[in-house]
């Protein structure tokens, strides 16, 4: 009955609303629309904050408390893609590149779907371990860089690229310069430090979630006649429980 309960209460919480409302409004082919400033603004807003306030929840955590876990992590990191790909490829029918891509997905984890869980969890009063944001910051490259090697050396030069290239783009990349960055800042200033900018980084965070999620919902009514065309194994697979979402919704 809790479970229920709690699926309830997900599934009616503002974020999932404005998901939904977003879809509905694609449907109807509403002139509803976020400018891409705004949507860039709260893409930068919300990895800078789950980094920040992951490194101010490591203040005085001992590596040891979170070595294990780490552990487990990257290796999920690194194998999910793995038997996505495969399963991609030969239930899917999927060619190497397409296949790779979804398994990199997968293996990866979202931020978004990461800050929604906390939300999530907090309504409900559910702590989490204060580690976690390090744990979303470690999987992002792993997964990436297995897809590039499942793709091979030959698909990426044919692309006129390089392996090196895409490596540095990635460990460059906005969002892990963001939720990196902000996380050792947030370790630096301590807990303390963080108090000084929680009217910004902690209270808004939900509201601006909720934005962000009206906009990921805009884009995925838009997209849903994707499915007609990557057909119905797709489907299948994405239903499919998966360790992947598991992690990314069980922090």
């Amino acid at each position: 009955m809790d479970i229920l309960n709690s699926l309830i209460l997900s599934l009616l919480s503002p974020m999932v609303l404005a998901f939904i409302l977003g879809i509905v409004a694609s449907l109807i082919r509403s002139d509803l629309k976020i400018p891409p400033e705004i949507y860039a603004a709260m893409t930068i807003y919300l990895l800078f904050a789950i980094g920040l306030k992951g490194g101010a929840k490591l203040d005085g955590v001992a590596f040891s408390d979170f070595m294990w876990p780490l552990i487990a992590a990257l290796a999920l990191s690194l194998a999910i893609p793995v038997w996505s790909y495969m399963l991609l490829r030969k239930f899917g029918k999927f060619d190497g590149v397409n296949a790779a891509a979804l398994a990199a997905h997968y293996g990866s984890v979202s931020a978004v779907t990461f800050g929604e869980a906390l939300a999530f969890l907090e309504i409900l009063q559910v702590s989490a371990e204060p580690y976690v944001a390090a744990l979303l910051a470690v999987m992002e490259v792993p997964a990436i860089i297995v897809a590039i090697f499942l793709v091979g050396k030959a698909t990426i030069k044919a692309g006129g690229g390089s392996i090196r290239e895409v490596l540095r783009e990635l460990i460059t990349s906005k969002s892990i310069v963001l939720l990196i960055g902000g996380m050792i800042i947030g370790l630096l200033a301590g807990k303390k430090g963080a108090e000084q900018v929680a009217p910004l980084f902690d209270a808004p965070f939900r509201g601006v979630l909720t934005l962000f999620l009206l906009e990921v919902g805009l884009v995925t009514g838009r997209r849903l006649g994707d499915l007609k065309h990557a057909g119905w194994r797709l489907v299948v697979f994405a239903l499919i429980p998966n360790p992947a979402i598991e992690l990314k919704l069980l922090p």
